[in-house]
């Protein structure tokens, strides 16, 4: 387990705790709002977060997922009120500030470290493939293993990204695509590596878009998860209450497999890689015993 995420985590519940029991005796304007009236009173019935900072708590790494905290706290009551819109949060953060929450803060940065870990030593003559690079985070990390790969492809939705993620990879064999994770390309080939990092749990169709992948890669190809968790499957995680801000989390699709939107579950990302038809599926997952914090799911086609 990456071992600071307990301690960070509980630098988050407290400014988590006190938005949330605020947020659970709002009115939701629509279902937006409404999932996330729904989230802060689970975390109040669950009675797990704890409200004080922890002896030595120091906010400074943290500052990104802090600030986006308070915005919304600054904002809640007219924004699940319907007074302020998502785009007028998400527009106070910026692109820099949700750059950072991705890549640099330690507790997202953890999922993808340990993504880099598994990836680096088999890339080598290879040809790898990563969904939803976003802002780079784990790009960045394997970019000195990753120039002695056979072929790069880098993915997201936005070409702006793309551009960005390709002039900080000097000397990779690298080339970019438009992919929609919900619906991969067939024709981008077939790859030895795929990886991605906090991507597939806003698919609309978990297994659909496992089985999609399976038929990118080559027999015996690997394919690399790093994802985080709820806390267990009655507690939501404290990010959350941030990433409901954003479509693609809040109303993800639910299933009797998925029943929650947003992260999932280790045994569920194993069951839904089972029922896609991967092999020797496996997780490295972090937990302290009381709560989950994701980790790393591996398997082959």
């Amino acid at each position: 387990m990456n071992a600071r995420l307990p301690w960070l985590y509980d630098q988050v519940e407290p400014v988590a705790r006190r938005i949330a029991e605020r947020a659970a005796t709002l009115d939701p304007a629509d279902a937006q709002r409404a999932y996330l009236v729904a989230v802060s009173q689970e975390i109040v019935r669950s009675g797990g977060y704890r409200p004080d900072l922890p002896t030595g708590a120091g906010a400074a790494e943290l500052s990104a997922t802090l600030t986006w905290f308070q915005i919304l706290d600054e904002q809640l009551e007219g924004y699940v009120a319907g007074e302020r819109g998502p785009d007028d949060l998400i527009a106070r953060g910026g692109g820099r500030l949700w750059a950072t929450f991705q890549a640099h803060d330690p507790i997202c940065a953890a999922w993808a470290r340990g993504v880099a870990a598994v990836v680096a030593p088999r890339v080598a003559g290879r040809r790898v493939l990563e969904l939803g690079a976003g802002t780079g985070g784990t790009t960045r990390l394997l970019a000195g293993a990753l120039r002695g790969c056979d072929e790069f492809v880098v993915s997201d939705v936005r070409q702006s990204f793309l551009d960005r993620i390709v002039a900080g990879l000097p000397g990779v064999p690298v080339s970019t695509a438009l992919v929609d994770v919900n619906d991969p390309d067939p024709t981008l080939g077939s790859f030895d590596v795929i990886y991605a990092t906090n991507c597939l749990h806003v698919s609309k169709d978990v297994d659909a878009a496992l089985a999609a992948l399976r038929s990118l890669l080559v027999p015996g190809g690997m394919l690399v998860l790093g994802e985080g968790s709820h806390y267990s499957p009655s507690t939501p995680s404290p990010l959350s209450l941030v990433l409901a801000l954003f479509d693609g989390w809040w109303d993800a699709p639910t299933t009797a497999a998925r029943p929650r939107a947003g992260f999932l579950q280790a045994d569920q990302w194993l069951a839904a890689l089972r029922d896609a038809g991967y092999a020797l599926a496996c997780a490295q997952t972090w937990s302290d015993g009381a709560r989950a914090f994701g980790g790393v799911y591996s398997a082959r086609a």
